[in-house]
């Protein structure tokens, strides 16, 4: 599991020093910290994310560097474990933690109480960020899906497979090459297409190197929750507020069009492990505010914060009965639906006649593929 955060800052007086280390009794020797420093500022020392393997600490750590032209030079360091990869919590997550962590980092003033409290603060959110993390490796496999869908390198992945077959090495260098990023593990970026059925890995006879084979796609979407649509439909949970719903997700309908930022939008909604389960538990029946069940360890506060958040991404609508009641429905569902890439049969074809494709590659994905349509 992820061992916790060490953030370090650059001045010119000091060097580099460590800020705040979560939790307290993580330790890290200062040259490994200078390692990771130089890896950041190898080159023209811009903002950005390097992974770098620790072998005296025992860790990997995912490292992000606001750059030696900001006006703080930070680095926040994700402590893993030697066989652990970022990518297994995917993009998303990990630069929304970084921000928010940076967040507060700009929020410390020059009042020592300000700074106390402020500290506190962010070691608390380092506390659930870490828990998150955790969390993040049992996802379900709508989850997986909206995690593929977050991560651009994902999203680039699932567009260069649904043109052809390709092994692993090859994959890894269109990556590279499209995104302009060294791809440090590409077993684990492949994991959730693996795990999803989206992909099939497979030997041909001959070649040194897995084959990658695409065997099923995906899109994301909303949709309007059936279930409570049915109940609606049936003046449930009472005819006030069944009219209103009602009312409220036609008028959305009408306009509705799916776009990438919409997708990211809905897609981070899903693969947030509490938001999750509120969608799940919406899936089911509008709750009264003060009714909503709350997982262990969940404070009211906190239930608040995930439902604002909801809210204003229109996943979840806060509707208001006559006798001042506040109720919580979902207003929108996140669908993740998986599909017979049949598309990809003329692909194979094309590439065939132009060449561009091996026989044994080609025979192996149309056997892949049959096998897969008759499951």
């Amino acid at each position: 599991m992820p061992r916790g955060f060490i953030i370090t800052e650059w001045t010119e007086d000091r060097g580099l020093a460590v800020t705040l280390n979560y939790p307290e009794s993580l330790d890290i020797d200062l040259d490994d910290m200078m390692r990771i420093f130089y890896a950041h500022i190898t080159g023209a020392g811009e903002a950005g994310n390097v992974l770098v393997r620790l072998e005296k600490a025992r860790s990997n750590v995912a490292s992000f560097f606001t750059g030696m032209e900001s006006e703080r030079p930070i680095m926040v360091n994700l402590m893993l474990e030697l066989g652990e990869d970022p990518d297994m919590f995917g993009e998303a997550v990990i630069r929304e933690i970084n921000e928010t962590t940076l967040t507060y980092l700009r929020q410390m003033g020059t009042s020592v109480s300000q700074t106390y409290d402020i500290v506190n603060e962010l070691k608390n959110y380092l506390k659930n960020a870490l828990f998150l993390l955790e969390r993040l490796k049992n996802l379900t496999k709508e989850q997986r899906l909206a995690q593929i869908y977050t991560s651009e390198k994902g999203r680039k992945i699932l567009e260069v497979l649904q043109d052809r077959p390709l092994s692993r090495k090859e994959l890894q260098a269109i990556l590279e090459e499209k995104l302009s990023k060294i791809i440090s593990n590409i077993e684990v970026t492949l994991d959730p297409f693996v795990k999803t059925g989206i992909i099939k890995q497979d030997w041909i006879e001959g070649d040194s190197d897995i084959s990658l084979f695409l065997l099923s796609d995906f899109t994301i979407f909303r949709a309007p929750v059936a279930k409570l649509v049915e109940d609606a439909r049936k003046k449930l949970p009472n005819p006030e507020l069944a009219t209103i719903y009602l009312e409220e997700v036609n008028n959305f309908f009408k306009t509705y069009k799916p776009s990438l930022e919409d997708n990211l939008k809905i897609a981070k909604n899903m693969i947030n492990p509490d938001k999750y389960d509120f969608i799940t538990l919406f899936r089911e029946r509008a709750y009264p505010i003060n009714k909503i069940p709350k997982g262990p360890g969940e404070s009211v506060e906190q239930i608040g914060e995930f439902l604002k958040s909801m809210e204003q991404d229109q996943i979840i609508k806060l509707i208001r009965d006559s006798k001042g009641t506040l109720w919580v429905f979902l207003f929108t569902d996140v669908v993740i639906p998986t599909f017979y890439p049949e598309y990809i049969i003329e692909k194979i074809r094309q590439h065939r006649v132009d060449g561009a494709l091996k026989k044994e590659y080609a025979i192996k994905h149309l056997e892949l593929l049959e096998e897969a349509y008759k499951k």
